[in-house]
Formats: C-alpha cells, sequence, structure tokens
C-alpha cells in the first residue's frame, strides 16, 4: 500500500506521542514526547499560523514516520529579504519503513528555502553527512559555567565518590583559571508576562551583521506559553531604559538543574553592555537554583563577553545547513542561541 504523507492533526498527537517514546526508546513520561508537549509544539500559535509543524507518514492506516519542524526566517547579514528556513526536531522512521522517514522530510522540506540542524542524533548526523545537499559548518560552541561545584554530590549512588571528587575539584580548578570579571554597566532585569513592540525596536536597533533568526513577540510569547512552565522572559534594562530582552531556561536532567541563556538580544554590540546582561543574567539563573548556565557562543563579540563572566567551551555541536538555491552567502557568521529548534526547554 502506498504512503500518505500529511500534515500532523490534533487526534495524531496521543499516537506520535506513543510512536516517539518507543522509537527513541524512552520513558512513556518522556518530556519532548508528552502530548501536551507536542500540542504546543505543533499548535500554539507562534506568528506562522497555517505553516504545518509536523507531518505523519501513515502506511497500512498506521503511523510508521513523524518529523517536527521549527519554521523560522533566517535575516541580518547580507541578506536582502528574509529566508524562509526550519530546524527538523523528533525525526523519526520505523525501522521497516525508512523510505516513509526521507518522504516525511521531503514533504517537510517543499515550502521552504532552505533547512538547518545544530546537533542531532548520531543517526541523522550521519544521513546528513551522506546527503550532498546537507553542507556542515563550523560547528555550534557551547559554553558553560558551573555555579555549584557540589552538585556532582548528587550524582548516582553507581558513580565512584572519587570520580565525583575529581569533578568537584576540576571545577574550582576552572574558577582560578576562568575568573568572572565585574562588569563596568550597571543592569537591571526585569520579569515579563509577555513581549509586545519592543523586540522589533531592538532587533532594528541592533542592526546585527551576523545571520539570525527574526524574533517576533509572537514567537518569544509563544516560548513563555512552554507547559513546563520553566522559561521565563525578561527586559534587560539601564536607568530605566530597556536595552534588550531575554529567554531563561531550567531544565532538570536527573539531579542537575542546567541554567539556560534560550535567547538574548540587545539594541547594541557593544561588549561592556553584553558583559554586564551576562552577568546579570548568571545571577538570575543562580537565584532560580541552577547548578550550571550554558549559552551558544557564535560570535566574536559573544565569545568575549561570556569569557569576562568566568565561561569556558563545553562541546561543539555539528551545524549543518541545506541550502539548494545558494541563498546565503559562502562563509557567512551567524548568531545562534538556544532559540533555535527544541534546545531552549530540553
Amino acid at each position: 500500500m502506498a504512503i500518505e504523507v500529511r500534515p500532523i492533526e490534533k487526534s495524531d498527537i496521543p499516537t506520535v506521542s506513543d510512536f516517539l517514546t518507543r522509537g527513541f526508546n524512552d520513558s512513556p513520561n518522556a518530556e519532548f514526547a508528552a502530548p501536551d508537549v507536542l500540542q504546543w509544539k505543533c499548535f500554539d500559535a507562534q506568528g506562522n499560523d497555517g505553516v504545518p509543524r509536523g507531518f505523519v507518514a501513515i502506511e497500512n492506516g498506521r503511523i510508521v514516520a513523524y518529523v517536527g519542524r521549527q519554521p523560522a526566517q533566517f535575516v541580518g547579514g547580507d541578506l536582502v529579504t528574509p529566508v524562509i528556513t526550519e530546524h527538523g526536531i523528533d525525526w523519526l522512521a520505523d525501522k521497516q519503513s525508512f523510505a516513509a522517514g526521507l518522504l516525511a522530510g521531503q514533504r517537510s522540506d517543499e515550502s521552504i528555502d532552505i533547512g538547518f540542524s545544530i546537533g542531532g542524533t548520531d543517526i541523522a548526523i550521519k544521513i546528513k553527512k551522506r546527503i550532498k545537499a546537507w553542507k556542515f559548518g563550523m560547528p555550534v560552541p557551547t559554553y558553560c559555567r558551573v555555579l555549584r561545584p557540589l552538585h556532582y554530590l548528587r550524582s548516582p549512588r553507581q558513580v565512584v565518590a572519587w570520580r565525583c571528587l575529581a569533578k568537584i575539584a576540576r571545577e574550582y580548578w576552572r574558577w582560578l583559571r576562568h575568573p568572572r570579571q565585574k562588569p563596568n554597566v550597571s543592569i537591571v532585569l526585569k520579569q515579563v508576562e509577555s513581549f509586545g513592540a519592543e523586540v522589533t525596536q531592538i532587533v532594528d536597533a541592533c542592526q546585527m551583521p551576523e545571520i539570525h533568526t527574526l524574533r517576533t513577540p509572537e514567537l518569544l510569547n509563544h516560548f513563555l506559553r512552554y507547559p513546563r512552565k520553566n522559561i521565563t522572559g525578561w527586559h534587560i534594562m539601564q536607568e530605566n531604559q530597556i536595552r534588550g530582552f531575554t529567554l531563561l531556561s531550567l531544565v532538570r536532567n536527573g539531579n542537575i538543574r542546567t541554567g539556560k541563556i534560550a535567547d538574548c538580544f540587545l539594541d547594541s554590540l557593544d561588549v561592556d553592555l553584553w558583559h554586564a546582561a551576562l552577568h546579570a543574567l548568571t545571577n538570575q539563573l543562580r537565584e532560580q537554583s541552577a547548578d550550571m548556565v550554558v549559552c551558544y557562543g557564535t560570535t566574536s563579540w559573544m565569545v568575549e563577553a561570556l569569557t569576562q563572566n568566568g565561561f569556558y567551551q563545553q562541546r561543539l555541536s555539528p551545524f549543518a545547513i541545506r541550502d539548494p538555491k545558494k541563498l546565503l552567502p559562502e562563509n557567512a557568521s551567524y548568531y545562534l542561541t538556544h532559540l533555535e529548534a527544541d534546545h531552549a526547554y530540553l
């Protein structure tokens, strides 16, 4: 029987949830595939209503493949007009229906100019490397600052005690090697329940030379409605003036609480301002009981501001782009954050 590929419907949510947890051999309570989270991913308003955010492949009356998508637009840099893009998430095909996964991916690609990905499963990365249309660029570095080295004592009991002590000693050594510098600019954070016109004003004022995904109030407010309520929105204030906006998230992985600077945008590229903003955001995540804070560092000014705040490079994630129409400049630089895909909340 032929494979049918169509946009996901609300009635598919329970079946897709079960399909994903089984396929990834995860817990039935896994957050990424929970029905309320899938409902939010696929149907909560984010300013691009009418654009499908997931496709299912059906064969013999059952779902045999699924691909989710986070629609976006690349702007900035030397781009004259926005470029429609997406970051795929939750891609999975039944072991006996690999072709269905490719068909679902192709259907997802039909409505966009380019695709991009940060990280991904080992099999997804291997597949992209075999497809000529996908090109791998400079990897995306994650920077980290451990706030509470003693959190390693909360490791599972099967972890050898001396390993925990070694990790604690390593983090104190990193504090000495990567000292945190006091900022020269005074910044205050103000929590907000929703964002508005200030988002566009700040983005326009910044005139960021790097290519980045378009920020809109609708998109940011979508993240504030994440079902687990672990994402908060803030205005970055200087002398009662809004200088920027940010999204912070607190993600629990077992006994570890990871704070994420999920997104940050200021009206200037002044490193002193970014240094002060990241200093305030790190302190806020400490108040939220984060054991560590992570943030992407893909531009020179962001890396400098992170380094001044005592962050070190923790790991590199593959960055791939599928650009068949050559709409993006070669060797372009990008400002990427955890806002892309599902990195902000998982």
